[in-house]
């Protein structure tokens, strides 16, 4: 079993023998070295580290001068203690030489007490010191999990019912408007720590959000609000298996930019409709994952734009090789298709699954996207629901065009013959469940979202009273 870190060192990419291109997505292109960003994210580290040092040192110089100041205060004491006890023993002399030997016994007591005193002041003084010592060491391991976490900008995951909140696995982007949808994905992009690590700016991140959102069609379930959806879900499993930092910015920047595009233009007809009718785009791209290729084209178009060209602009040239590669492959393999073979692929992998090989963290990323895509069902029940109906109503409606049009019917997308909890509960038995219980056997820390999973399969089992509407494969 591996580790949920991973690891976080520079790997280079090794080319591998391409497969059968329709088959095995992950091996058509050879994989590169994900090298120069790295170094220049190592360097800023260097440097930030040499300022916080810099910071560090005249800190501790600021708070010698404290102690050094508290020490001149307490012999100041020590000095009014002396006095005050000589000014005592030439005092009342009623006692005669009882007195004076008193006030002498007082005089050498007072002076080993201002002894005990120094020795003390001295103990504190070094208590301080190692205090300080002690400060600057956390400051130091603070200042290390900062960096570890993206200078602090990453926070943790949780499980609160604020639908806004980015970091809760209760986020809802169900009815949101596209000027907050738009702020979610800013959100999502700076949490992730991309600004930084690939200097990318967030006025060409809103302009890019911007350009996306308005490519979606407002359908009921595969519009820019599912998107979000699923890009907000990715950044929940990176943030949840602690692996932002094991992954490369490129990857990062991937995987989010292929689940915000994954179904652009979706309309909201399945490949085998698109097939069945003989639509152009199936006849485009030969009935081989007609939907999943229109959506690629779509995103590159908008990636190849002035828009896109504005976002990507800090990106070297291998940089941009390995993103594209990656966008492809993962929009590509979101084809329910082949949900099958990926899950093998990735159950063969997963007892001596290497984060240096590269073929592996594609196909880890792929199934991240792949499981993000079907994973309503890790929300509240309220909220799976709602979108459970909002796919029906889609599938509801390409029935109707099935019969209009003598098409083969979609077994699971007719009106009359759909029963919700046993639909749905299949549905997650088949697909979803399985998928999650293979991240986790990698991932331990996904156990989480394997146990939500099942408590909504409990209640689509008996909640046999919703029997209208039922959700199932995406495409």
């Amino acid at each position: 079993m591996v580790g949920d870190n991973g690891t976080s060192t520079k790997y280079n990419e090794s080319t591998t023998a391409g497969g059968d291109e329709e088959e095995n997505i992950i091996k058509q292109s050879s994989l590169t070295t994900i090298s120069q960003n790295s170094d220049n994210s190592n360097n800023n580290n260097n440097n930030n580290n040499n300022n916080n040092n810099n910071n560090y040192n005249n800190n501790n110089d600021i708070l010698n001068h404290n102690v050094h100041s508290l020490n001149n205060s307490n012999n100041s004491i020590n000095e009014k203690n002396k006095i005050n006890n000589k000014s005592n023993n030439q005092g009342d002399n009623n006692e005669g030489n009882n007195t004076n030997s008193n006030g002498n016994s007082n005089s050498n007591n007072n002076e080993d007490y201002s002894d005990e005193d120094n020795n003390n002041n001295n103990n504190n003084n070094n208590n301080n010191n190692n205090n300080n010592n002690n400060n600057n060491n956390n400051n130091n391991n603070n200042n290390n999990n900062n960096n570890n976490n993206n200078n602090n900008k990453i926070r943790g995951y949780n499980d609160n019912n604020d639908i806004n909140d980015v970091f809760s696995i209760n986020f809802s982007s169900w009815s949101k408007s596209k000027d907050n949808l738009i702020k979610n994905g800013l959100s999502i992009f700076e949490e992730s720590g991309l600004y930084e690590e690939l200097n990318l700016s967030e006025s060409s991140t809103f302009n890019f959000l911007t350009t996306v959102a308005s490519s979606y069609r407002n359908n009921p379930f595969h519009s820019f609000n599912h998107a979000i959806a699923v890009t907000q879900t990715i950044f929940l499993i990176l943030l949840k298996t602690n692996l932002f930092n094991t992954f490369s910015p490129i990857e990062k920047l991937s995987i989010i930019i292929a689940s915000i595009c994954h179904d652009l233009d979706h309309p909201a007809l399945s490949n085998r409709y698109q097939i069945n009718m003989k639509s152009s785009m199936a006849v485009l791209y030969n009935n081989k994952s007609v939907l999943e290729n229109h959506h690629l084209s779509i995103c590159l178009d908008i990636l190849e734009s002035k828009t896109g060209s504005e976002l990507l602009s800090t990106l070297t040239a291998e940089e941009k090789e390995q993103f594209f590669r990656r966008v492809k492959i993962l929009i590509l393999a979101t084809d329910m298709e082949n949900h099958f073979t990926y899950k093998k692929q990735f159950d063969d992998i997963i007892s001596n699954f290497d984060w240096k090989n590269f073929e592996h963290r594609d196909l880890l990323l792929i199934m991240f996207l792949k499981s993000a895509d079907i994973s309503n069902e890790l929300r509240s029940f309220d909220i799976s629901n709602k979108w459970a109906n909002a796919l029906m109503e889609e599938f509801f409606n390409q029935s109707d065009l099935e019969k209009l049009n003598n098409l083969p019917l979609t077994p699971f997308m007719e009106r009359e013959k759909v029963v919700l909890h046993l639909t749905q509960v299949s549905f997650i038995e088949k697909f979803l469940l399985p998928s999650y219980q293979s991240l986790q056997n990698l991932l331990p820390s996904l156990e989480d979202f394997v146990q939500r999973i099942i408590e909504n399969k409990e209640i689509w089992s008996n909640n046999c009273s919703s029997s209208s509407t039922t959700s199932s494969s995406p495409n």
